[in-house]
């Protein structure tokens, strides 16, 4: 289900669960989508536009963050959960051997040049990088998310919800602003930038020497997550309250959407052609929406 008038108009489809959802990914290449949540319920979009729940049978932790990758994905949780698919979501792996049960992982996401790089982030500075299959134990802010560029290369930068953050080749450390960070874009095309969404309505987009600039934003809802959803300048925010904002300038205005919706949106995720999806928290005890849409036009 999408939208085809710029997203003004939105269509919402029955997860089936009601437990809440914390993320979603969707493929660049394949287009599948798959959202993950709380109690370890992990759903997949089908053809059709329905949700299938393809979680593995007795994993009841809370999942935090999903990535799906050229040729497999990822997705991770409360007490180290650690699990990957190789066969377009439909059946999953605990990596039992991941052996870091007393760290919630927070984020993973991977080089799309190199199917088998991967990054994870985590509480108290918790870094995990398969290029080295070292585990890094830094300060104690927790680090929510790392981004890179959609289309190659291993992630660039890694995020805290402290407002710090620092690259991934040098270590050098950063500022963004002194607020609680929600979430992170990727890079899509040579002419977007990486931006950063959090509290009270921040987003902060990266201008360059490490240096970011605050962006006017237009709400105070908090803001928990933003994606690119065109290769270019479209730009979806999502927050509390069923805040839904997008920018078609590379973030440099903002306009809000309203689609009735009120509970919190916890995630949205574009594959750089339009496709997009948002998740968010349950909205009742007997279901969650999950919002697609196909972008922004011009």
């Amino acid at each position: 289900m999408y939208t085809s008038d710029g997203g003004e108009n939105w269509s919402l489809e029955e997860s089936n669960t009601y437990f809440n959802l914390n993320d979603v990914s969707v493929s660049i290449a394949t287009g599948t989508a798959i959202a993950v949540g709380d109690h370890g319920v992990i759903l997949r979009r089908e053809d059709d536009g329905t949700w299938r729940d393809v979680s593995p049978v007795g994993l009841t932790a809370d999942l935090y963050s999903v990535a799906v990758g050229v040729s497999g994905i990822m997705a991770c949780g409360a007490g180290g959960t650690l699990l990957s698919s190789f066969d377009n979501g439909r059946s999953w792996r605990v990596w039992t051997e991941f052996g870091h049960g007393n760290i919630d992982l927070l984020s993973v996401n991977f080089d799309p040049t190199h199917p088998n790089s991967f990054l994870i982030t985590g509480e108290d500075g918790f870094v995990y990088s398969s290029t080295d299959g070292i585990a890094v134990t830094g300060d104690s802010t927790d680090l929510i998310g790392s981004c890179g560029k959609l289309c190659s290369g291993f992630p660039e930068i890694v995020l805290g919800r402290n407002g710090t953050g620092y690259f991934v080749e040098n270590s050098q450390g950063f500022t963004v602003g002194d607020v609680e960070l929600g979430g992170t874009t990727e890079i899509v095309s040579g002419g977007s930038r990486y931006m950063v969404a959090g509290e009270g309505g921040c987003i902060y987009r990266y201008e360059a020497e490490g240096e970011w600039e605050q962006m006017n934003s237009g709400t105070s809802e908090n803001l928990n997550d933003i994606s690119f959803l065109s290769w270019g300048s479209t730009v979806c925010a999502v927050g509390d309250n069923g805040t839904i904002l997008i920018s078609k300038d590379n973030g440099t205005s903002w306009r809000g959407i309203d689609t009735g919706i009120h509970s919190d949106l916890t995630a949205v995720s574009g594959n750089g052609s339009g496709i997009a999806f948002i998740v968010g928290r349950s909205i009742l005890s007997e279901f969650f929406e999950i919002l697609p849409f196909s972008g922004i036009k011009n």
